[in-house]
C-alpha cells in the first residue's frame, strides 16, 4: 500500500501524540520530520526497517544498509551508510525523542512549545544536513495544520490567537510571541541581541531588515503580512 500525505498523517498521529505525552518532544516537529525523512511513509528505509527519520547506526544490534544523499561541504554527495532496523513505529518515534532527550545538542528541544524554533533548533543542532531542512519542516507543519496535534496533547485549543488574528507587533510589544520572534530573526542572520520578549529598536530595526529580504513593506511592525511570510 502506498501512502498518500492524508493516510500516513492519520496512521501517524496516535503514536507522535503519545510520544509527546512521555517525551515532552512537540508533536508537530515528530511528525514533520518523520514525513519528510519517510517520504510520508513510502521510503525504501521506512518499508524495510520501520525506520521513519533516518538514523544511523544500529538498533538492539539491527540494522540495514541503504543509499542516501548527505551535504558535504555544501555539495550533495550519495553514500552508503548503515541505518537502523525497528520492530515497528512506535519504537522508531520513541528511539527518536530518546535521542533529543539524550544528547546534550538537542537539549534545546526539551520541553520547547514553540515549533517555530522547534524547526530552526533541529536544523541548527545538525539532525540533517541540508541547508533548507528548517524551512522544509516549518512548511509542513503549516500546511497540515501539525500545530493543532501539539494543542490537543496539551488538552487546549489552539484557538484564533494562535491560528488566526495574531497579534500585531511594534515597538513597545512585550511576551512571548515578541521573544519567539526575536530568537526567530537572530537564528536567521537578522540580528536584534537577546530575545527579552521586549520589542525595543533593535528588534524593530531587525523587524525592518527581515521584511526588506522578503519584499514587504519594511515599516518594523509585525502584521498580517509579515506573520504570513513565515507561513501563518
Amino acid at each position: 500500500m502506498k501512502y498518500t500525505d492524508e493516510s500516513f498523517l492519520t496512521a501517524l498521529k496516535p503514536f507522535v501524540m503519545a510520544d509527546m505525552k512521555s517525551s515532552g518532544i512537540l508533536a508537530s516537529l515528530t511528525a514533520a520530520q518523520a514525513f519528510i525523512e519517510s517520504n510520508k511513509g513510502n521510503s525504501g528505509l521506512t518499508l524495510q526497517a520501520n525506520n521513519l527519520f533516518g538514523i544511523k547506526g544500529k538498533y538492539n544490534g539491527n540494522s540495514v544498509k541503504m543509499w542516501t544523499t548527505e551535504y558535504i561541504n555544501g555539495s550533495p554527495t550519495r553514500v552508503l551508510a548503515d541505518f537502523r532496523a525497528y520492530p515497528t513505529w512506535a519504537e522508531s518515534i520513541a528511539d527518536h525523542s530518546s535521542l533529543f532527550n539524550r544528547l546534550k545538542r538537542y537539549e534545546n528541544l526539551r520541553g520547547l512549545k514553540d515549533y517555530i524554533l522547534a524547526c530552526k533548533y533541529v536544523k541548527a543542532d545538525g539532525y540533517a544536513t541540508s541547508p533548507s531542512y528548517d524551512t522544509t519542516l516549518l512548511n509542513c507543519i503549516n500546511k497540515y495544520k501539525l500545530y493543532l496535534w501539539d494543542a490537543e496533547v496539551e488538552g487546549s485549543s489552539p484557538g484564533p490567537s494562535t491560528v488566526k488574528n495574531l497579534p500585531v507587533l511594534k515597538r513597545g510589544s512585550r511576551g512571548d510571541y515578541v521573544k519567539s520572534w526575536q530568537n526567530f530573526l537572530n537564528l536567521n542572520g537578522f540580528f536584534c541581541g537577546l530575545a527579552d520578549g521586549i520589542f525595543g529598536p533593535n528588534t524593530e530595526n531587525a523587524v525592518k531588515e527581515y521584511q526588506a529580504s522578503r519584499g514587504l513593506d519594511p515599516d518594523g511592525i509585525i502584521g498580517r503580512q509579515t506573520w504570513a511570510s513565515i507561513g501563518l
